[in-house]
């Protein structure tokens, strides 16, 4: 079944761009300019994914996912931003974002993270995680692959960016996950939000 997308950005142009991007693999049932539209076209039509803008006239971007989480649970929310910012992420996260990705995303990447966003849930701390220090949870390298993987780099990019072998990304990535206990990159992001892991 093809997935269905609203995308919600006060630029046209960029809208009109990411939409001939995607439009040959998914279903894109609408456009927002601003954050109410994207609540009132999420609850209309109850999209598998919301790309959302964060900075876009109308309520601030954690009160829009926080509603359409509650009005359209099936609904995952993707950040599309120009800000990298970990604190922000975390703000976003807590109130229902599902991924993040930053607006120079590959096509692919892009098609990948849709494909595979799942509605953000709320859930008690993970066991396991609450016996260490966050700080101890993950070494310096494997935060940095963390942190690269929440902003939607593959890991072809995560190997050119850090100097090191795709299978070196891999294992970090392995042990990220096993650490974790995480089933899946989203899960990874989500759990290393909860722990703060990505403030700077």
């Amino acid at each position: 079944m093809t997935r269905t997308v609203v995308l919600a950005d006060d630029h046209a142009l960029f809208r009109k761009g990411v939409r001939a991007l995607i439009e040959r693999d998914f279903d894109v049932v609408g456009e927002a300019s601003d954050g109410d539209a994207a609540i009132r076209l999420a609850v209309d039509t109850a999209p598998d994914v919301l790309l959302l803008d964060v900075e876009m006239p109308g309520p601030p971007p954690e009160q829009t996912i926080s509603t359409v989480r509650r009005r359209s649970p099936k609904t995952a929310v993707i950040i599309l931003t120009m800000h990298t910012d970990a604190v922000l992420q975390r703000q976003l996260a807590r109130a229902g974002a599902s991924a993040f990705a930053d607006k120079s995303i590959s096509e692919d990447a892009l098609h990948r993270l849709i494909a595979t966003a799942l509605p953000h849930a709320a859930s008690p701390p993970d066991e396991g995680l609450q016996k260490s220090p966050p700080d101890r949870v993950l070494t310096e390298r494997e935060l940095e692959v963390i942190r690269m993987i929440a902003q939607a780099y593959t890991n072809r990019e995560i190997s050119k960016r850090l100097n090191i072998t795709e299978g070196t990304v891999k294992r970090h990535t392995t042990n990220i996950y096993a650490k974790l206990h995480a089933t899946s990159r989203i899960d990874a992001v989500r759990k290393v939000v909860r722990l703060r892991l990505l403030e700077t």
